[in-house]
C-alpha cells in the first residue's frame, strides 16, 4: 500500500491538480481523497465532509495532508485534522509537488515530504 494523501484546498484546486497529475504520470493512483472549501462554506460542514472522506482511505501506512495557502481556512482545517492523526501538513501545493507526491507514494513519510518540497521549489523558476 502507500501513504494516504488528503488535499484540502479552495474550491477547484485539488480536483484540478489531481486530474492533471494523473494525466501526466499515466499510472493508477489510489488512496487519495480531497475536500474543496467554497468561499461561503460553513466550517463545521466542511470538517464533517472531510472526516467522511477520510474514512474511505487506508491509513495503515499513514497519511499526509496537503493544502494550498498557509494560514487560509482550508489549511487551518487541514492543520486541525493533521493534529488528530498525528501527522504532517504541507501547505503551498503546486503541480510539481503533486507530481512528486504521486510518483513517490511508496516512500516513507519523511522521504515523501522531502521529495514533495523539492519538487515544489524546483518547479518555481524565473527566466529573464
Amino acid at each position: 500500500m502507500s501513504i494516504a494523501l488528503f488535499l484540502i484546498t479552495h474550491e477547484g484546486i485539488a480536483s484540478s491538480l489531481l486530474d492533471i497529475g494523473r494525466s501526466i504520470i499515466q499510472q493508477p493512483v489510489d488512496n487519495i481523497a480531497f475536500t474543496e472549501v467554497p468561499m461561503d462554506a460553513e466550517i463545521g460542514t466542511v470538517i464533517e465532509k472531510a472526516r467522511n472522506r477520510l474514512s474511505d482511505l487506508n491509513l495503515n501506512d499513514g497519511i499526509l495532508f496537503i493544502s494550498d495557502i498557509y494560514g487560509s481556512t482550508p489549511a487551518n482545517i487541514a492543520r486541525e485534522l493533521a493534529a488528530k492523526y498525528n501527522t504532517s501538513l504541507i501547505s503551498g501545493v503546486n503541480l510539481p509537488m503533486i507530481i512528486r507526491l504521486l510518483n513517490y507514494r511508496n516512500e516513507d513519510r519523511q522521504t515523501l515530504i522531502e521529495k514533495a518540497l523539492d519538487g515544489a521549489r524546483q518547479g518555481i523558476q524565473v527566466n529573464n
